[in-house]
């Protein structure tokens, strides 16, 4: 690892398919990774959990988040705050494509992967 800044753009970052309808491409810093995910209109990312604690922006569209029971939609602007190692899943809500970025703290050792 280095301590020098470097700069990079979502655009030439490797585009990789997660699931039916879900992309992402991911950049690791020293301490966290942050991953940018594209949805399509219907597509679901199913319940899973990770032990790194989660934010997530979204960027555009809606979605819902399925957390320990309880539905959070949120649109472009909204927030979530997902602990480590809680169960959590998402579907798009309308015919809007979804656009987030998901911070994880600490760093993901390895790009993160759907359960299942």
């Amino acid at each position: 690892m280095t301590d020098a800044a470097r700069a990079a753009k979502w655009a030439d970052l490797p585009v990789e398919a997660v699931l039916p309808g879900i992309t992402r491409s991911v950049i690791h810093g020293e301490r966290q990774t942050v991953v940018r995910y594209c949805y399509e209109p219907g597509a679901v990312f199913p319940m899973h959990a990770h032990p790194e604690e989660q934010i997530t922006l979204v960027l555009s569209g809606r979605i819902i988040f399925e957390v320990e029971g309880e539905s959070i939609e949120l649109g472009a602007g909204g927030v979530a705050v997902l602990p480590a190692n809680v169960p959590h899943g998402a579907r798009v809500v309308g015919d809007e494509p979804v656009e987030t970025l998901n911070a994880l703290s600490p760093r993901r050792l390895q790009s993160p992967r759907p359960a299942g």
